[in-house]
């Protein structure tokens, strides 16, 4: 998947979530937080491709993605699943609010850019390393995966785009409501 659909995909997840914590369960965290989650999500869906030098993120941080892709190949170390966990995990460890936001956000990222990869002809090789390190895993059949940068990953992307704005309409009518 591009780095557009990972970014698209991460939005709908992170709008989801803010829109839950102004509904319902966050009253207490304030707007600059929500925003930096949103953020944080964003750039956690852009991280696992630092293993890809000619990648959005790869070609940004050219020199350490030149060092990762050449320890780990293209869709391995970065995309396993291990990765979110242990930066979830490592939330209980962080007093610091802020860090806390950023790990939570960033792994849920994660998450989303393995779950977009997911979505492609290719999959992921070991996503569930050490236990299946040769399994390829994928969510839906291989006749409905499509190509990255293809014509079918573009539709998809509108299609997320427009559930972007969706679920930006409903949170700005939440809020407008929370205001007044």
């Amino acid at each position: 998947m591009t780095a557009k659909g990972h970014m698209a995909l991460a939005s709908v997840s992170a709008l989801v979530i803010i829109e839950y914590c102004l509904d319902i369960a966050c009253n207490d965290i304030e707007t600059i937080d929500l925003i930096a989650f949103y953020f944080s999500v964003i750039f956690g869906s852009l991280a696992p491709d630092i293993d890809e030098s000619e990648s959005y993120i790869g070609r940004r941080l050219y020199a350490i993605s030149l060092v990762m892709s050449s320890v780990f190949k293209h869709r391995t170390f970065t995309h396993y699943l291990f990765v979110p966990i242990a930066l979830f995990v490592a939330t209980y460890f962080v007093q610091d609010y802020f860090t806390k936001l950023f790990l939570y956000g960033f792994s849920l990222g994660i998450l989303m850019h393995d779950l977009g990869d997911m979505l492609t002809k290719g999959g992921i090789n070991g996503f569930f390393f050490p236990f299946f390190p040769n399994t390829k895993i994928a969510i839906l059949p291989k006749q409905l995966r499509f190509y990255t940068n293809s014509i079918a990953e573009h539709i998809f992307i509108v299609f997320l785009l427009l559930l972007n704005v969706a679920i930006s309409l409903l949170i700005a009518k939440s809020y407008a409501l929370e205001i007044f």
